[in-house]
């Protein structure tokens, strides 16, 4: 089976990342079609949903309009983006709480934290998903099966709760397999597990592809509802260094979250281009809830998705959540 997935695989050039832009020694930008001098953004990429804020923000000139530019660097999975943050070598990650939150557990002051994003049952983006032919028809059945999912801290942390909270203990009721993000659908079709727990734009290539869904919206049926998984979160070093780039970028990627929800057409042709996903795949992924302002309420909310992952021991220490979101929360 020719599997659409094999596109995201071949993406190495992007239209940021291709470009003729020179970047200066002081982290500015310079454009050579407009002559402007832009603050430079250096970003790990992975294609997945949680980016597409940032990529309309892109096409639709609101990161050049607010004096920003991307400049993309391509990594194999989240975790890698994540160390190339904590390394000093990339200016801005979207990423998990599990794989954010231990980097400021361990150095607590490293990171400043921005634009969580949740998951919610009104439109879910995670799943189980089977082989058409597979005897797994739901999530009790899969004690003595092997479950994939992609390679990183966050998503193994994710389903090791969930499995936890299933009844399974790991690996002696299901053993647990984590590969490469772009291999993870052709691993499930060519047999390399009995299961996979993946999330969009990956679950709609899967399903696409004929796969079977055994539970849709896994984490916010079993985790939490609303799902925070993460945020954006910028060196502090690097905020205290561009004063100016915390706020232009929230207004920014403000101004695309609105664009996304009055334009959902265009969205999705754009998750499509940037992602290499098929029409039909962009189409029916479903989308996250991305906040620029986060207000009390739910920032509580993080809080207890972060002393979720104290509590499974997924984190070293607890972290008061306010205080990396401080200044830009809105009651």
């Amino acid at each position: 089976m020719r599997l659409s997935i094999i596109a995201i695989a071949a993406l190495t050039c992007l239209v940021s990342s291709c470009s003729r832009d020179t970047d200066d020694a002081d982290g500015t930008q310079h454009q050579e079609h407009t002559g402007k001098r832009l603050i430079s953004i250096r970003i790990p990429h992975t294609p997945f949903t949680g980016l597409l804020p940032v990529y309309v923000a892109e096409e639709q000139g609101m990161l050049e309009a607010n004096g920003l530019a991307v400049r993309w660097i391509d990594v194999r999975d989240p975790g890698q983006g994540a160390k190339l943050v904590a390394a000093g070598k990339a200016d801005l990650i979207l990423s998990t709480f599990a794989n954010l939150i231990p980097i400021e557990a361990r150095r607590p002051g490293t990171l400043r934290f921005l634009f969580p994003t949740s998951e919610t049952s009104a439109d879910p983006g995670s799943y189980v998903l089977v082989r058409p032919d597979s005897p797994v028809r739901t999530l009790g059945d899969l004690r003595g099966r092997t479950l994939g999912t992609y390679s990183g801290p966050s998503q193994k942390a994710y389903a090791l709760i969930v499995l936890e909270r299933l009844g399974y203990r790991v690996p002696q009721d299901v053993r647990l397999i984590q590969v490469s993000t772009s291999a993870q659908v052709q691993g499930l079709f060519g047999g390399a597990y009995d299961a996979l727990f993946t999330v969009e734009p990956y679950s709609s290539i899967a399903l696409e592809n004929g796969a079977r869904a055994v539970a849709t919206g896994v984490r916010t049926a079993i985790i939490s509802d609303p799902f925070w998984l993460g945020s954006a979160a910028i060196p502090t070093e690097v905020a205290k260094a561009r004063p100016t780039l915390v706020p232009k970028l929230l207004r920014a990627l403000d101004e695309a979250v609105r664009y996304i929800e009055t334009h959902d057409t265009e969205s999705r042709a754009v998750l499509a281009r940037r992602t290499g996903a098929d029409a039909a795949v962009a189409g029916r992924s479903a989308l996250y809830h991305w906040v620029a302002y986060p207000n009390a309420s739910e920032l509580e909310q993080i809080q207890a998705a972060v002393d979720l992952l104290y509590q499974e021991q997924m984190i070293e220490a607890p972290v008061a959540v306010r205080t990396l979101f401080a200044g830009i929360d809105q009651d």
